[in-house]
């Protein structure tokens, strides 16, 4: 296995979450920085090209790469290492673009909670 290149396909995307949200200390609904990348890869003799996304977790300053789609050939065990070589790879690049993006795009969630009825 082997990594040939990766490039960015998107700016890096701020996802606010509400307060409410980020006090219970699990990472699904904690704001993170987003960046969507391409890689080309080997697997064996195959050239392959994959996608997948870097996040770093602001309040625990954890980073994290997410690959969305199944890859040929790829268990648990190799996925995993597949993850921490592009980590390596693409986490300096990715610390580049955030601080020298501004934050143009930003998603914010929100708290959707149904308001007490009046019981008269």
């Amino acid at each position: 296995m082997n990594i040939i290149s990766i490039w960015f396909t998107d700016p890096p995307v701020y996802h606010q979450f509400p307060p409410i949200y980020e006090n219970l200390g699990l990472p699904e609904v904690s704001s993170f920085i987003d960046q969507r990348f391409e890689f080309v890869y080997t697997s064996g003799k195959t050239e392959r090209t994959g996608r997948g996304s870097i996040r770093l977790y602001k309040k625990h300053g954890d980073f994290k790469v997410i690959i969305p789609e199944k890859l040929p050939g790829f268990g648990p065990v190799r996925l995993e290492k597949l993850k921490s070589m592009l980590l390596e790879r693409v986490k300096a690049d990715f610390i580049q673009n955030m601080e020298s993006e501004p934050p143009e795009r930003k998603i914010y969630y929100t708290d959707f909670r149904r308001k007490a009825r009046d019981t008269d």
